[in-house]
Order: C-alpha cells, then structure tokens, then sequence
C-alpha cells in the first residue's frame, strides 16, 4: 500500500514537471517561430544587397522546427494526462530528433555570425555602387539603413567610394532626415548612423543561435521527465 502509495505519488510529480516543462518549451516554440518570421523578413531585405545561404536556413530551422514544438507539446500533454505510453513514446522519439535538429539549427546561427564576413561585405559594396543607377537598389538600401539604422556595409565611410561631391552619405544614414542635407555633408558620427548593415545582419545570426539552442536545452528537461513518466506507466 505505502509503496504504490509512492509511486502514485513520483508519477503525479513527474507528469506536474512535465507539464511545466512543456509549458516552457510551448512558449520557446512560439518565441522561435516569432523570431524565425521576423528573420526571414530581414533576411529578405538583406539578400538583395548580399546573399548569404547559412543565414536563411537557421532561420527556416528555427521556424520549422518552432512550429513542430507547438505540436509536439499538444502530443506529450495529451499521452501524460491520459497516460498513453504510444503517444508518450512518439513524443519522446520527436521531441529527442527535434532537440538535434534546434540544436544544430541554432548553432548555424552562431556560425553565420563567427565567419568570415568579408564576402557579404564584398557583395553590399558592389550594390552600393549601382545606388545612383538603379532605383531598386536605391530603395532597398534606403529600407535597410533607415529600418535598421546602419549605415553601409561596414560603415559610412563605404560611401565614399559612391559619392564624390561634397554629399558623402545617402540621407538614409541621417538620424534625422530634418538635418538632410546638411548630415550628408558633414556625415559627423553623432549626426549618422555609425553602425555597418552587415554587422547588424549578424547580430540576426545571435539571436536565431540564442534562441535555437536555449529552447533545444529546455527540450531535455522534458525528455527526462517524459522519460520518468514513461517509465511508470504500467
């Protein structure tokens, strides 16, 4: 009596850990698909002036793999709340392939920010040049640099090699476009955005890594306690 007493006991503990673990892997999921689609969005602004395939696919991860958590949480609830090892056992086996996945998702984040930048500076100075010939590339770098506020591709100064009169910035780098024309002349730093757009792109990289492998560790404390449960189904 007083040991199934126990166990009754460690499997309502378990299946209550279990619940707030899934509660907290819920909402990572969420945040994860809210960053993945704001990323994507950036990065869709981003590829115009330079293209850069690592950053895009941890950012389709991160939102496939957001979206598959929200499921997942629904299936693993639902198998210990009613206690269904099959549905238990499903959710183990997802939840353990979902971690990896995350996991290798947000690190590719990480690895778009560590490597080498020098290409996709290379190919935003190569649309800088064509900013006075094509009103396309002329608006997307607006966008960008307004939206983003940076200015360049590693700082104002790229715009020398584009604007040879007395304006040496577009007046999208001007913090505020009242003091246009004057802050593209002077281009002082407090009057300008200092900051490069692909330093910003990579601060993109950060958060997707962040957020991939933090839910992918909250991941394992519900394995463990999906695990526990499992276990003391009979």
């Amino acid at each position: 009596m007083g040991c199934g007493s126990k166990m009754y006991g460690y499997r309502k503990c378990m299946r209550y850990s279990l619940f707030t673990s899934n509660l907290i892997i819920l909402l990572g999921g969420i945040a994860a698909v809210t960053v993945a689609t704001l990323k994507l969005r950036d990065q869709s602004y981003f590829e115009r002036l330079a293209s850069d395939s690592l950053y895009k696919s941890s950012c389709c991860v991160l939102l496939g793999m957001g979206i598959a958590t929200i499921f997942l949480v629904a299936v693993g609830t639902f198998g210990a709340l009613k206690e269904i090892k099959c549905f238990l056992l499903t959710f183990i086996i997802a939840l353990l392939i979902s971690f990896v996945v995350l996991l290798i998702g947000g690190l590719l984040g990480y690895v778009f920010t560590a490597k080498e930048s020098t290409p996709m500076k290379t190919g935003m100075l190569n649309t800088m040049k064509k900013y006075n010939k094509s009103d396309s590339i002329r608006e997307t770098w607006d966008t960008v640099q307004v939206h983003y506020q940076c200015c360049g591709a590693s700082n104002h100064e790229d715009w020398l090699t584009v604007f040879h009169g007395i304006e040496k910035v577009p007046p999208s780098c001007c913090k505020d476009l009242n003091t246009v024309p004057t802050c593209q002349i002077n281009a002082q730093p407090q009057d300008i955005w200092t900051m490069g757009c692909a330093y910003r792109l990579k601060e993109g990289g950060t958060v997707v890594g962040s957020v991939g492998v933090t839910v992918s560790c909250f991941m394992i404390f519900s394995l463990i306690f999906s695990i526990a449960v499992f276990r003391s189904i009979t």
